[in-house]
């Protein structure tokens, strides 16, 4: 099998392209491309014919977007870029070269009133982030019919800087020891990337096999934290004070968050055969540890 991985250098595209080892792979990087990765803007019709005519990939994987909240506010027009229109160009290359496409898109396309989600629940986003993932569906469906899609959660692993997560945000803050008030009402189910991976490699590879998997699929951990419960459970984890960090309902009350988009996941091991689903209460630690320092440098 021969793939090409778009957006290899985010978290869960590099532990894709971990999943993918031992086929013929080639991962792209932009922004933060990386030694083995090829430099592909994904904004760029060019770029993306270029790369998808010189490897003929019998499998595409995107998992290009941006979800940090920072950056649709400072550069929205960036950020649409990467969350629908690098969508619709990779979708219209793999669509030209002949490959299986397997877009990555998110929990928050839902508004979190009528969980758990089933795939072919009617999606009404809250958020600029979950129209642009929407938009960016449609796209891909209009360029490539036969596209897969897989929505996923929060994901956590290894970072590369803290606010590639979440969870190391948080951590960061349980560490700083300032006070912070972080919503207790809208629930996540942070998922490790290296369990996505691995469904997006047995994914992959159904769809050469011409198994049919239906065109939109859930996958999802289990565990439903706020930001608020992730806190204490860091805090409580490695003895840290929590004293500074207070319940609140900010997220909730915005009305831009979702409360609960817990994804119906059933399909996806019927078809696929048991997946793992680590338990985030057992498996977070390594990933918040090194940056529960204050001291510690922020590598942008």
């Amino acid at each position: 099998m021969r793939a090409v991985i778009f957006g290899a250098s985010g978290l869960l595209g590099r532990s894709v392209l971990r999943a993918f080892d031992g086929m013929t792979v080639t991962g792209t990087g932009f922004s933060r491309s990386a030694d083995g990765l090829v430099t592909v803007d994904a904004t760029s019709a060019d770029d993306i014919e270029r790369l998808l005519g010189r490897d003929q990939p019998d499998v595409v994987v995107n998992c290009v977007g941006e979800r940090r909240p920072d950056v649709w506010a400072s550069t929205p027009a960036q950020a649409r870029g990467r969350n629908v229109d690098a969508a619709r160009l990779i979708a219209e290359g793999a669509s030209r070269c002949g490959a299986r496409l397997l877009h990555i898109s998110s929990d928050y396309v839902f508004d979190g009133k009528a969980a758990p989600y089933r795939p072919d629940s009617v999606p009404n986003p809250l958020n600029t982030y979950g129209r642009w993932k929407l938009l960016a569906e449609q796209a891909v469906r209009a360029a490539c019919p036969d596209a897969a899609i897989l929505r996923l959660p929060v994901l956590y692993g290894p970072v590369q800087f803290a606010a590639e997560t979440n969870l190391t945000e948080i951590a960061r803050q349980v560490g700083a020891g300032a006070r912070v008030e972080l919503d207790d009402v809208c629930v996540r189910y942070p998922t490790h990337a290296d369990d996505a991976a691995e469904v997006c490699r047995r994914f992959a590879g159904a769809l050469l096999r011409g198994q049919r998997l239906g065109s939109v699929a859930h996958w999802s951990a289990e565990q439903g934290f706020t930001k608020y419960r992730t806190a204490l459970l860091i805090a409580r984890r490695f003895d840290l004070p929590a004293g500074h960090i207070r319940a609140g309902e900010a997220d909730a009350v915005s009305g831009e968050r979702p409360v609960d988009c817990r994804l119906d996941c059933q399909d996806l091991p019927a078809a696929l055969g048991p997946v793992r689903r680590r338990l985030f209460s057992s498996e977070f630690p390594p990933v918040v540890e090194p940056w529960l320092t204050p001291t510690r440098p922020v590598s942008n």
